[in-house]
């Protein structure tokens, strides 16, 4: 089942299906989701955007959908035709993050030192015991292990089904000769030209940081998420290449906001990079509309993200975490919870209703698919609540079986005393629950208090929830937006070419020369980016270079300090003189602060689409005419609500709840006492109606 033109491509493009002229001018962005696969296509003729189904037993059958999906759309009598129009294609994607989330990665083998195979060098258990690598699958060895015992311990790990193995071992960094020698003496007994070779890993090499458990864990979830990435991506490639004889790049997603060439690409760079586009989107709209503190909530058919923006930039950490697993490294602050609107509801022994982990995606999805799904999940609930369209739902392409969701909620959900909707009710209200409760904390991170909040609600699900964590949590406004269904793969179309590169800093405050030691690395990097950029085939003339340190001050605290931008052509003393300008502020206060990592981030410009505001069409009605009337479900009874078009929605023009506005990939719910208005991006503002006292 392919996807279908989302109608919000009329309102940002000409009339006709066509791009017009060829010459390279028009760009492609996907964004891989768990249930769902998004298209972009901008160029001459304006922005397009399209939806087709993620197929999870082989991500290449969607991207190639995609493809030829958006050429027949476009008037293109092949997907062949239509590339040679192609300048670039940009791919994210949640495939690594839900193979972290799912627990659907490769068996993984460990290497630490004695005494740490529970901790990884941690104060508790690693969270990735028993879940990215099995606790049998880690053996400890001392630092002066002997070839015998390396390769007993491998011989081990290959016999418990491990396939890659990783090497991470106390203190080996900044200098590694243990993990290097044990390396040497694995692929001396198994050989990269053979069958039998081990594809080894070490820790050092995956994050160039002091801290032991970061390494560790970084290592271990590249080889865990690796093998269904690099399989999803090279395929791609070889199609692109071999079946349609296109040459163009192919740019990957990564976490840093930023793409680049699938060789300077490892599987960790990946994790959240379709969640990270749809911040880099929202944060583009906080500049727009001078929003200093946002909440982005991104509700997807498979998991619900939650990251911040403060004063239009996404925020980041320099400690992170992925899917509860903690890394020292420079993450967004992006929090993630596996519940969307494929996740399986079930009820607790105690009564209580839980959704997910487990998902049923789009194969077989949803029981009311009707696609052989036995399980009662969210969009079950929402179909027998009112709030989804059986007829209409992705434009028609799929028509829904009601009778198919109520059946199953009965069957699974059954409670003495509740009627169907009251427990098809208590599944919405678990999901906005969960997702209140991932906003709150995402919130508290960022030091935003809610009633200075801005929430931005998008993906497939985000206008549905919007206003109902609002409502729980006292925020004031939501805004949703036309491109919700496919934003991520929009913050892809505005993305750049970006590395980052970090370098732990072991020297102390009493070294007098631990800012040489800093701008050394420094120098290091910037030589790493800008080989990185010429082998990609970017001209270093058009390339900026940024320098960030992250210091400790003398209470403990963690702070980020620019350093400027750099001439990739200046020395270290250049470099020094920066830091020791941007340190300067600490010292005039008499602060002490110690360096404990420095940051280079390069970037490239791309070409990128500029979405325009259209204007108020000419005599337009401040309330917006209803389509239609729909029972909804809502707070324990059924109420008589009002259906919109949201692409009849002109700017300025107000819905008022209870009520829907629709469209093809689109559900935004307007509850009792909230308001939606229109602006000129065909986004919408969510704001509670003041109430008469």
């Amino acid at each position: 089942m392919h996807g279908s033109i989302l109608s919000l491509a009329a309102k940002n493009s000409d009339a006709g299906t066509g791009l017009g002229p060829g010459g390279q001018r028009v760009l492609v962005d996907i964004d891989t989701g768990g249930t769902m696969t998004d298209v972009v296509v901008s160029g001459p003729r304006g922005l397009h955007s399209f939806k087709v189904e993620t197929t999870p037993h082989d991500f290449t059958v969607c991207f190639r959908d995609a493809l030829a999906f958006a050429a027949t759309s476009l008037g293109y009598h092949s997907a062949a035709a239509f590339l040679v129009d192609v300048a670039q294609i940009r791919w994210s994607s949640t495939i690594t993050t839900n193979v972290l989330a799912e627990l659907k990665g490769s068996k993984v083998g460990l290497l630490v030192t004695r005494t740490f195979e529970n901790s990884l060098y941690g104060r508790e258990i690693s969270p990735t015991i028993d879940r990215v690598v099995s606790r049998t699958n880690v053996i400890g060895l001392t630092s002066d292990a002997s070839a015998q015992d390396l390769v007993t311990a491998v011989r081990a790990l290959l016999q418990e089904g491990a396939r890659r193995v990783c090497i991470s071992y106390l203190g080996q960094y900044p200098e590694n000769v243990e993990e290097q020698r044990a390396k040497r003496l694995i692929q001396a007994q198994y050989p990269d030209h053979f069958l039998g070779a081990v594809p080894i890993l070490l820790g050092s090499e995956m994050a160039q940081t002091v801290d032991d458990t970061t390494r560790t864990h970084c290592s271990l979830i590249n080889a865990y998420v690796h093998s269904e990435l690099a399989t999803s991506l090279f395929d791609a490639e070889d199609i692109l290449r071999d079946e349609f004889g296109w040459t163009g790049p192919l740019l990957i997603g990564h976490t840093n906001g930023g793409v680049a060439r699938l060789g300077k690409t490892k599987a960790i760079d990946t994790i959240e990079s379709g969640p990270v586009f749809g911040t880099y989107g929202a944060a583009h709209f906080a500049r727009r509309y001078k929003r200093a503190a946002v909440i982005a909530l991104d509700v997807g058919g498979t998991t619900t993200k939650a990251s911040a923006i403060r004063d239009g930039k996404p925020i980041y950490l320099g400690n992170g975490d992925l899917l509860g697993i903690p890394v020292r490294t420079r993450m967004p602050l992006l929090q993630s919870l596996a519940v969307g609107g494929g996740s399986v509801a079930k009820r607790h022994d105690s009564g209580k209703v839980e959704l997910g982990p487990e998902s049923m995606g789009s194969a077989p999805g949803p029981a009311c698919y009707g696609l052989g799904g036995e399980s009662a999940t969210l969009t079950d609930a929402l179909l027998c609540l009112g709030y989804l369209d059986p007829e209409t739902f992705l434009g028609g392409r799929r028509l829904l079986d009601s009778s198919r969701a109520t059946g199953i909620l009965a069957e699974q959900l059954k409670y003495p005393g509740r009627v169907i909707e009251s427990m098809a009710e208590e599944v919405r209200d678990e999901a906005v629950a969960r997702m209140s409760e991932l906003v709150a904390n995402v919130a508290s991170a960022s030091g935003f208090a809610h009633e200075d909040l801005s929430l931005f609600a998008f993906g497939g699900n985000g206008p549905m929830f919007g206003a109902l964590v609002c409502d729980r949590l006292g925020i004031g406004e939501c805004w949703v937006f036309g491109l919700a269904p496919v934003f991520g793969a929009f913050g892809s179309a505005i993305s750049r070419v970006v590395h980052v590169y970090e370098r732990g800093i072991v020297s102390q405050p009493s070294d007098q020369r631990y800012q040489t030691v800093a701008s050394n690395a420094v120098v290091s990097m910037v030589a790493q980016a800008a080989a990185d950029l010429r082998a990609e085939g970017f001209e270093l003339s058009k390339a900026v270079f940024e320098v960030e340190c992250q210091v400790v001050d003398s209470q403990q605290n963690e702070r980020t300090v620019a350093a400027g931008a750099i001439d990739p052509a200046g020395d270290a003393k250049e470099v020094e003189r920066n830091i020791d300008a941007a340190l300067r502020q600490f010292r005039d206060a008499g602060e002490t602060t110690r360096i404990v990592t420095v940051v280079v981030t390069a970037s490239y410009p791309l070409p990128a689409f500029e979405l325009k505001p259209y204007k108020k069409r000419a005599g337009s009605q401040k309330a917006a005419p209803a389509l239609s009337t729909r029972n909804l479900y809502l707070s324990g009874t059924w109420q008589t609500s009002s259906i919109f078009d949201w692409n009849r929605l002109a700017v300025g023009q107000m819905v008022q709840g209870p009520s829907l506005a629709t469209a093809d990939a689109l559900t935004c719910l307007i509850p009792p006492g909230w308001c939606l208005e229109v602006d000129q991006y065909g986004n919408g503002r969510l704001t509670r109606i003041p109430r008469l006292h």
